[in-house]
């Protein structure tokens, strides 16, 4: 299958393929569950432009960083090669496809967003009560076995009006601007505050597990 090129910042490895673990990662320190930062999952496509269009077939996650006590300056490339998906099949089938090592694409409000040229500063800066918009591209070969990059977010069965049937996508990016956020706006100890973002499309209610 063809793929398209990774952004900057390294190159993407499958992992855990049939794996049926939690969709959120155990918190590597305090605030990862706050709002403040926070990244929120907008949408996500599979496309396939066809054997006349140039290009193979892409999976796009959308997403936004946003705040709300104070500005938040992240470097570009943005999270360079510490963003992570994971795609979970429902009903315990586990992974349905799984990258790290990725880097996402700063866009502007239009469809398909368009990549924004890195500042001058050479950093994004996300102010209170407005967002950032991402990209970030799942390579074909992040896929796992009996899958393809097109048809991984398909519910089972296909046509189905409850959630539960439906894959869960967990995006997560790393950034240490993200800890000394946390550990300004807190006052707590840099060593003891998450220095992650993560965003989980749907989660199971607990009370139900």
């Amino acid at each position: 299958m063809p793929d398209r090129p990774l952004p900057a910042g390294g190159t993407a490895q499958l992992s855990k393929c049939g794996v049926d673990d939690w969709p959120r990662p155990a918190p590597r320190g305090e605030g990862e569950r706050s709002d403040d930062p926070q990244l929120v999952l907008t949408s996500w496509d599979a496309h396939d432009p066809g054997p006349k269009s140039p290009g193979g077939p892409r999976f796009t996650v959308h997403a936004a960083i946003r705040t709300s006590d104070r500005p938040l300056v992240l470097d570009a490339p943005l999270g360079r090669g510490r963003v992570t998906v994971d795609l979970y099949g429902p009903h315990g089938e586990g992974r349905r496809a799984s990258a790290r090592g990725l880097t996402a694409t700063v866009v502007d409000g239009g469809y398909p967003g368009k990549p924004l040229d890195v500042p001058a500063s050479g950093s994004f800066r996300v102010d209170p009560g407005e967002e950032l918009l991402l990209d970030v591209d799942l390579p074909a070969g992040a896929v796992c076995p009996g899958h393809e990059l097109n048809d991984i977010i398909k519910c089972s069965p296909e046509y189905t009006n409850d959630a539960a049937d439906c894959p869960v996508l967990t995006l997560t990016l790393t950034d240490p601007a993200i800890r000394a956020y946390r550990a300004g706006t807190t006052g707590a100890g840099a060593d003891t505050v998450s220095d992650r973002l993560v965003a989980v499309s749907l989660e199971p209610d607990t009370s139900q597990v």
